[in-house]
């Protein structure tokens, strides 16, 4: 019939094209690049897979979150284990992810894989080095400048006048004794040494008298 002429000139429509299946997301690491200075002891299932990611071992990070491979667990890896167990059959690849383990433990044995006091030291001693050459070749500049700085300072804030101190027969520290010879009264060994038990006299009287002040405090 017409019908089924017609139904049979009609093409087939095509086979639905196959949709794409969706690209799973990488999910992220619970680890930090700074994790990773830590001793591998320290290390998280994340961060031997955060390692292995860095060196660009991409395909090998869900085979070893798989079997739960911590830093403990990593240390005991061989090249034979990565060979048979993960299926690193290239022998570059295994030597790259070898190496670069043995360089971990070979640090963490050493001096640990970190160590701040050298790291602060190492970043320390070249300044203290420039700072000990420029002190030794401007030795002198520094010296002028800090002479200038004190007479700054003098200039800013003088200092104040000494009196010299007065005894109660008149004369002071500049007229008697050692300076005696600069304009003051002469006097024989046996006026100084008679000056000399008077003061003492006196000095031991105002003692005496701070002394029974303070015991008058004491009883009131």
């Amino acid at each position: 019939s017409v019908a089924a002429t017609e139904d049979a000139a009609e093409p087939e429509p095509a086979a639905a094209a196959a949709e794409p299946e969706p690209v799973a997301e990488p999910v992220p690491l619970d680890c930090t690049t700074g994790e990773l200075l830590d001793r591998i002891d320290a290390w998280s299932v994340d961060c031997v897979a955060l390692w292995l990611e860095n060196l660009g071992f991409d395909d090998l990070k869900a085979a070893f979150m798989g079997n739960k491979v911590d830093g403990p667990a990593l240390k005991l890896f061989t090249m034979e284990k990565l060979a048979e167990d993960y299926g690193v059959s290239d022998e570059q690849q295994r030597k790259k992810i070898y190496y670069n383990l043995k360089d971990i433990l070979r640090k963490d044995n050493s001096s640990g894989n970190t160590n701040h006091y050298t790291q602060m030291l190492m970043w320390v001693l070249p300044f203290g080095a420039i700072y000990y050459y420029l002190s030794l070749k401007y030795e002198k500049q520094i010296a002028k400048l800090q002479k200038r700085y004190k007479k700054w300072q003098d200039a800013k804030n003088p200092p104040k006048p000494y009196e010299p101190v007065a005894y109660s027969d008149g004369t002071n520290e500049w007229t008697t004794g050692t300076n005696s010879d600069l304009g003051g009264e002469k006097l024989t060994p046996a006026e100084k040494k008679a000056k000399k038990a008077a003061r003492r006299a006196e000095k031991e009287a105002d003692k005496k008298d701070k002394d029974d002040k303070k015991d008058d405090k004491k009883k009131d």
